[in-house]
């Protein structure tokens, strides 16, 4: 896993303290500017295809479409007003021996707007963990990270990205399935899948059948294109580690991805659904994550 370049935390006595307060001060003024991208920004409300019910989804990982290299499982949760979605996934087999990852992930969303609240994130590798907790607000996103290497410090920094409302990935899911999706549609949104912010561009190319594990499905094919935000200075960048992204999404009730093909700097990775089922009774509720509510 790469180490993250980290922002120092303001600590110390008057001089480190004042540092702090024009920094602040800077992004505050930062923010009342939108930038220039900031039109490109999808802004209307949630569509009116049905929301998604509670449901657990299995995909299965590979590199080149030749070696299964992981799996990864989702599920949708009500919790009062949010909607929770949890996430692990790791990579499995021959590509484990290579590279032993695994990852979690908790994604707290408003039900009626769509919106991000919360997201925590931890993965880890034969180096080290690394975990994020995100506060998503109207105006920026708060991100904590810890940094814990095998060996060495535990290291910790607090970033501020000057600009609201961002989706985290499973929102931005659920805004874009929450629309028609004609053809030649696109759809807008900064996500933040991790701890940094995206301009990301779903464009949709239009209907097809397709095949997936044996199995036809009527699905939606959606181009993205993703590009990178300096979540100091908000200036766009390009996004040179992946060159493209199709998600094929199925064109009905559940309207789901069920696969993803990435064209990436290391070869070409992909993600195929296995299973997809609804989460019924008790299954289908529960609680949000006890570092949101501390």
């Amino acid at each position: 896993m790469k180490t993250r370049r980290r922002f120092l935390l303001a600590c110390g006595l008057c001089a480190p303290w004042m540092r702090a307060r024009t920094l602040w001060s800077q992004s505050v003024m930062k923010a009342a500017t939108p930038p220039g991208w900031a039109g490109l920004v999808s802004r209307a409300a949630p569509g009116g295809f049905a929301a998604l019910p509670p449901c657990r989804v299995v995909y299965d990982l590979s590199w080149n479409n030749l070696i299964s290299a992981g799996s990864a499982e989702v599920t949708m949760r009500q919790a009062g007003a949010f909607q929770v979605a949890k996430a692990q996934a790791g990579t499995t087999g021959f590509a484990r021996r290579l590279w032993r990852y695994d990852c979690v992930m908790s994604s707290v969303i408003e039900r009626g707007s769509l919106r991000a609240r919360y997201l925590e994130h931890s993965e880890t590798d034969d180096r080290e963990t690394i975990s994020y907790q995100a506060a998503f607000s109207s105006s920026q996103v708060t991100t904590e990270s810890v940094l814990t290497p095998k060996k060495g410090a535990e290291k910790k920094s607090t970033a501020i990205c000057p600009y609201g409302p961002v989706d985290d990935l499973q929102s931005a899911i659920l805004y874009v399935r929450s629309h028609p999706l004609k053809a030649g549609d696109a759809i807008t949104r900064v996500v933040q899948p991790f701890d940094r912010p995206y301009l990301v561009t779903f464009t949709v190319a239009g209907r097809e059948k397709r095949k997936v594990r044996g199995t036809a499905h009527d699905t939606i094919k959606l181009d993205v294109k993703i590009r990178k935000i300096d979540r100091k200075t908000l200036a766009l960048g390009s996004f040179k580690k992946m060159r493209k992204a199709t998600i094929w999404v199925s064109d009905d009730a559940w309207r789901l991805p069920v696969e993803a093909h990435a064209d990436i700097f290391v070869g070409f990775i992909s993600a195929a659904i296995t299973k997809r089922e609804a989460l019924t009774g008790t299954d289908a509720i529960t609680s949000l994550p006890k570092s949101m509510t501390r």
